[in-house]
């Protein structure tokens, strides 16, 4: 045990030393950019307007593929961890050769110069080839691991060319100077452009069939789709940038940013939890960066396009840059910042999102307990709460916790048509407060948290009472089954042997004699009758909870020559006493219709499970006449549709062509 912990620390230190490196990388850059304040650039391309991008980015992925990487132990941290390390390498590697070329005798300073074309294509490759692949849930097999492969692969082979070749105008590379290595390194890294292309979209494309196949993931996989895209396309417009040295350059630069921003949401979304609380500080940077971006790059193109396609001034088209951007400005914060909040809270960040799928979870829901479990389930995985828990006020009234409560959860008490009907209790994952916004948000939604209490508590009243009824009516027949068969019975047996003696002991006129045997037998009927009818009424094996049994002595009891019953009940001892009750006598009743009023010749009972395995199904059917006169509105129907109502089950009659068909379903 000892041991396993300390690994686990071990394996958590990791990233973090990980993330260190890529800050320190990245504030390394800025103490030599003040070092460098003033200074030109060299007389070759190292493009210092990049540094500012490349540091930021830097500084925002390394801490935060520390945190997901120690806290998840994903895969994609250490993906985020190497594209913040290049960058940062390349921000490094500017200011170091913006130094080397100022201050003669820097040591390492044409390596320095290799780092600037390096590092950043190992971050952006990384971004686009691997990342994807290691995003979405389930186990990395099959195409996703020769994905990832053949991404690490090429991130690989493109930072090996990449050192290798020369920089054009700039010193001898220190490894490959004055080889025929550098020629062919940059022959290959030409030739293998192609490849990453094609790589790159198979990677999104597997992302977005993950999206489709993963309903519960699919707005943050879409998310990281979008990024990626645009990413491919902000680093294609880069290129076209420094081909035309033109404006695609300058709106370029700030895509790609906004891109990576997007791409880091993405990635944070789909792998954080609610316990790590960056939350709000991944909104809050998430939206800076693309209100930020979006603002530079559309400043960039109107002044480009107002000075060049229209007789104005820079100065001119600037202000009218600024004027329609101080009006965008306020709706594009609002636009972005509902998105992302989308995106990093989930769908509590918008009331109508949060209330359609509650409103989907209640549909969906078997019995009143189960909508109660859904908004609770949904409630708590909305708002990426910790635990919430819904209870009536009332004793013995229905109760549902979602996740665990923690020591000082936020109640809400809940009320409906003036009264109050229950309390709902929150609680924020760990570490964390329920903020002002969620706490609103819930106070909104308590009212069909209230009514859906409200109803559950009703009808398990109803349900109580009605499960009463049922009890006492079955002690109801118990008592009269006793009577007619202890009673009643035995009376008129006891009368009728009575008779009996009378018509042998006593000196009786003929008449006489025939009148009181005539009365001897309807005695005698009506005492069997009385016996048929407590039998009826509570089968001795059904109240053992032999179902089966009774249904195939009813079977028997009917069946002569000219009627069959047959009997096909699929592990009918299995259901509870209250509905084996209803079975026996509704199927009663049906054999009774077809025998006494269809002419059938066979009459079939089934019954079946439902599919839930909780459900009955029951079909009592013959070959009779049809519907006819069975279907009239009489005591035999109204029964069955009665005993079906009161278990909260449906019945239904109907004709099949070559006869009549009934069937009850039960829950």
């Amino acid at each position: 045990m000892v041991t396993e912990v300390r690994s686990t620390a071990r394996w958590q230190r990791l990233p973090l030393a990980a993330g260190g490196l890529v800050v320190l990388v990245g504030l390394a850059s800025f103490v030599l950019a003040a070092v460098n304040l003033g200074d030109p650039p060299p007389a070759f391309e190292v493009h210092p307007e990049f540094f500012l991008p490349d540091a930021g980015l830097a500084l925002v992925y390394g801490p935060a593929g520390a945190l997901i990487a120690s806290r998840s132990r994903h895969v994609a941290g250490w993906a985020l961890l190497v594209v913040g390390l290049g960058f940062g390498v390349t921000a490094l590697g500017i200011q170091y050769a913006v130094l080397g070329a100022n201050r003669p005798g820097v040591p390492w300073w044409e390596v320095g110069i290799q780092l600037v074309v390096t590092g950043w294509i190992v971050g952006a490759l990384t971004a686009l080839l691997v990342l994807p692949w290691l995003l979405g849930s389930g186990p990395i097999v099959g195409l996703r691991r020769v994905g990832i492969l053949v991404g690490v692969a090429l991130v690989a082979l493109a930072g090996v060319t990449r050192f290798l070749s020369q920089v054009e105008g700039g010193p001898p590379n220190p490894v490959s100077g004055g080889t025929p290595v550098a020629e062919v390194a940059a022959a290959v890294d030409g030739a293998t452009i192609p490849v990453y292309s094609l790589v790159g979209l198979g990677a999104a494309v597997h992302l977005l069939l993950r999206a489709r196949a993963e309903p519960r993931e699919r707005r943050r996989l879409t998310w990281a789709v979008v990024s990626v895209a645009l990413l491919a396309v902000s680093y294609l417009a880069l290129e076209l940038g420094f081909f035309l040295d033109g404006p695609p350059l300058g709106v370029a630069a700030p895509v790609v940013v906004a891109a990576h921003v997007m791409l880091l949401a993405a990635v944070f979304a789909l792998v954080a939890q609610p316990s790590w609380g960056a939350d709000l500080a991944v909104s809050r940077t998430v939206v800076g960066a693309l209100l930020t971006t979006a603002v530079l790059a559309s400043y960039v193109l109107i002044v480009w396009a107002l000075s060049h396609r229209l007789p104005w001034s820079q100065e001119s088209a600037g202000v009218v840059a600024v004027a329609l951007l101080a009006l965008a400005v306020v709706p594009l914060r609002s636009w972005i910042q509902r998105h992302v909040d989308r995106l990093v809270f989930g769908s509590g960040a918008e009331v109508t999102v949060l209330l359609d799928r509650l409103g989907a979870q209640i549909g969906a829901a078997s019995d009143e307990r189960s909508v109660l479990e859904g908004l609770a389930d949904g409630l708590r995985a909305g708002l990426r709460l910790r635990g919430v828990e819904v209870e009536s006020c009332v004793a013995h009234g229905p109760r549902v916790l979602s996740g665990r409560l923690g020591p000082s959860p936020v109640a809400i008490t809940l009320r409906s048509r003036d009264r109050t009907v229950g309390a709902l209790r929150l609680s924020a994952p760990a570490g964390e407060r329920l903020d002002p916004r969620t706490v609103r948000l819930l106070e909104q939604i308590s009212g069909l948290v209230a009514m859906a209490v409200d109803l559950a508590t009703v009808n398990l009243d109803l349900e109580t009472a009605r499960t009463r009824i049922l009890d006492v009516r079955q002690e109801e027949r118990r008592l009269l089954r006793r009577e007619l068969h202890d009673g009643l019975g035995p009376s008129l047996s006891g009368v009728a042997l009575a008779l009996a003696a009378i018509d042998r002991t006593s000196t009786l006129e003929p008449e006489d004699a025939a009148l009181l045997e005539r009365l001897r037998q309807e005695l005698s009927r009506r005492a069997a009758d009385v016996r048929e009818m407590a039998r009826a009424l509570l089968p001795p094996a059904l109240e053992d909870g032999r179902l089966g049994e009774a249904l195939q002595v009813l079977a028997r009891r009917f069946s002569d020559g000219g009627f069959t019953v047959l009997v096909d009940a699929e592990a009918a001892d299995e259901i509870d006493s209250g509905r084996q009750v209803a079975i026996y006598h509704i199927a009663t009743e049906g054999v009774l219709n077809s025998y006494r009023h269809a002419g059938a010749r066979q009459c079939r009972i089934a019954l079946r499970h439902e599919g839930d395995g909780r459900g009955v199904r029951l079909t009592v059917q013959d070959d009779g006449t049809g519907l006819g006169n069975a279907a009239a509105p009489g005591i035999g129907l109204s029964s069955m549709r009665e005993r079906a109502a009161e278990l909260g089950g449906t019945f239904v009659i109907d004709s099949t062509g070559d006869g009549a068909r009934l069937t009850v379903v039960l829950p």
